[in-house]
């Protein structure tokens, strides 16, 4: 079965523009598209259709609708003014509860759409030009004031609504600007000051009049840190103004109700499919229903999709519909889940032009490209190829999540499979079985690109592409390892002893002796015993005076020298007897590190 035989795939390739709402038929299937969670249908409730209505009174303020680029943001902006424009409208609405609220702000406003794509103009001289302008289209006996002699702008907007009333006494007049957030990041402090102050006086006429002014940003205006030297005005505006957000529930909803909608044969089809698997995968059990809804996208591509620092530029619902178009032709694999997640997010990105000179993308795309080719030519498992391959895109796309590309965070191996739903051929379905495979496959990259640009964090496990790695530091330690002879190995086990019995190396009770004082606590005379600490054997150790109570040997374990054990009562050897595989390696990288420092630069040297 192919997946075009699973999904009634409806694909979003055009971005909405706002402006193109002013055409009937064009705003019209805007509506009939616009598909509404149930989250979204209480912020128009109770949110949007509470600010815009004039039929009783309220405390009506301004409204900002909040969503990324990609979001539906102008979609739900042009659905919204096409219905407080054009009377009917609220019919075509496909949720009861927010058709049945429309109506008491369907057709009741003449609409003006604003975008503010890459002008320099101030806010306001830019809106009141746009507004006289209009008030003329609209037979509206007002003209644009000069604004150099305004002396408030709250008074200048009072004018043109009291103008506006005695055309239309029963309408309200509604302004909608889209891309607010790009235009405002665009101004120099002190205009953004007139700006914000502007914005507050247009949310303050929303109180006493029936001016209604909604604009499109990307993210929350007044938590935004690029903002925090006009914090003061911002605070001001922000009591005039409402939020109405678009959250990632809303997007997973119109995912899976708009471009891979189903019906009950499809949904019963994929969950026995996906059923197959859920000893796998965590939380596809207690989840599956989710699963089924969004098959065959997986939410972690959405909530990673959010996060990318550069992903503002793309549009999340086209980039899924593009990915769709590939699979549609193809068949559902039976073998594994079949679903697409983060890491197909990164041909995207590589793909960008626009993207080509930012620094980050720039530098991680670098050691991408290097690591894809070495895995097309020099991995030694060529079975896990493929799963390398996704594991590489996408901890480079978990890399542009970050804040800094340089932190060590990332994914850990479980997450890697469950996220990205991994699959390999096992002997048994077994979800710690896959782990191990992931974390073999893991490891057989790192020795493909000889340890270079991915690194692991040993306290959690956590894998990330580690843009400062251009040194093969941990090649290089390899190689120095496995040259240590045995009298280098003991050297450094006598290092580690030393740090465990605290026992300071450069500090000895008889210089060029590896020899220190030590002490034991009698428990029964509560009292402490006197005695010397010796790594090495007994023809090894220096004379020490005065005597002791005790004399106590660490001899070397991989080297150890001929001596003969006299038997003395006094004194007590420790011989390393099990040496296993974990504590050899260790050793090894150990010395291998501390003998390569010896040597390196001193910036090199951090890194070891």
């Amino acid at each position: 079965m192919k997946y075009r035989d699973l999904i009634h795939f409806e694909p979003v390739e055009s971005v909405v523009e706002l402006k193109g709402a002013a055409q009937k038929e064009y705003a019209f299937k805007l509506i009939d598209t616009y598909v509404i969670s149930e989250h979204m249908a209480e912020v128009i409730d109770e949110v949007i259709i509470e600010q815009l209505q004039f039929n009783y009174p309220a405390d009506n303020k301004g409204l900002f609708i909040v969503g990324n680029y990609g979001t539906g943001k102008s979609h739900l902006m042009s659905v919204i003014s096409t219905i407080a424009e054009t009377e009917g409208t609220s019919d075509r609405i496909n949720n009861d509860r927010v058709a049945k609220r429309a109506k008491e702000i369907e057709g009741k406003f003449k609409v003006l759409r604003v975008e503010l794509d890459g002008i320099t103009m101030p806010f306001r001289d830019v809106l009141f030009q746009y507004m006289a302008e209009y008030m003329q289209e609209i037979g509206v006996d007002y003209e644009l004031p000069d604004l150099e002699y305004v002396k408030s702008n709250k008074d200048e907007l009072l004018t043109m609504m009291a103008a506006f009333n005695e055309v239309y006494p029963d309408h309200g007049f509604l302004l909608v600007i889209d891309e607010l957030l790009d235009y405002l990041r665009s101004r120099k402090e002190q205009e953004l000051i007139l700006d914000l102050n502007f914005l507050r006086a247009m949310g303050e006429i929303c109180r006493t009049t029936r001016f209604r002014f909604m604009a499109g940003v990307q993210e929350m205006l007044f938590d935004n840190p690029t903002f925090q030297f006009v914090a003061q005005q911002l605070s001001r505006v922000k009591e005039r103004m409402e939020h109405a957000v678009i959250v990632r529930e809303d997007i997973e909803y119109v995912v899976s109700q708009r471009l891979l909608k189903k019906d009950e044969k499809q949904k019963a089809f994929i969950r026995e499919h996906l059923h197959k698997f859920t000893s796998l995968y965590d939380k596809l059990n207690e989840q599956l229903e989710k699963y089924v809804e969004l098959f065959p996208v997986h939410p972690a591509y959405l909530s990673t999709f959010e996060k990318v620092s550069v992903a503002e530029k793309r549009v999340i619902l086209k980039t899924i519909s593009q990915e769709m178009k590939k699979l549609m032709d193809k068949d559902v694999p039976d073998d594994h889940p079949g679903l697409i997640s983060y890491d197909s997010y990164w041909p995207h990105i590589e793909g960008d032009r626009s993207l080509k000179n930012n620094a980050n993308v720039k530098a991680v795309m670098s050691k991408v490209n290097i690591l894809l080719d070495r895995i097309d030519n020099a991995f030694t498992r060529p079975a896990y190829r493929p799963m390398a391959k996704r594991i590489v895109q996408a901890l480079a796309v978990f890399r542009l999540t970050t804040d800094d590309i340089h932190s060590k965070v990332g994914v850990t191996a479980d997450e890697l499979r469950d996220h990205l739903f991994l699959y390999a051929d096992l002997p048994e379905q077994d979800a710690e079985f896959l782990r191990t495979t992931i974390e073999s496959v893991l490891k057989e990259i790192l020795k493909t690109v000889s340890y270079q640009y991915i690194s692991v964090n040993q306290e959690n496990g956590q894998y990330y592409l580690d843009i400062d790695k251009d040194i093969d530091v941990d090649s290089l330690i390899e190689q120095k390892a496995e040259t240590l002879s045995d009298h280098q190995l003991d050297r450094y086990y006598f290092d580690i002893l030393a740090q465990v019995t605290d026992s300071d190396i450069d500090r000895t009770y008889v210089t060029g002796f590896k020899i220190w004082s030590h002490e034991l606590e009698w428990y029964e005379k509560r009292v402490t015993r006197p005695g010397y600490l010796f790594f090495g054997a007994p023809n090894e150790r220096s004379t020490a005076q005065p005597e002791r109570d005790f004399y106590i040997y660490m001899l070397q374990p991989f080297d150890p020298p001929k001596f003969k054990d006299e038997e003395k009562p006094d004194e007590v050897f420790f011989k390393l007897d099990t040496k296993d595989e974990t504590f050899i390696r260790n050793l090894q990288l150990y010395a291998g590190a501390k003998e390569m420092a010896l040597a390196a630069t001193s910036g090199t040297r951090r890194l070891l």
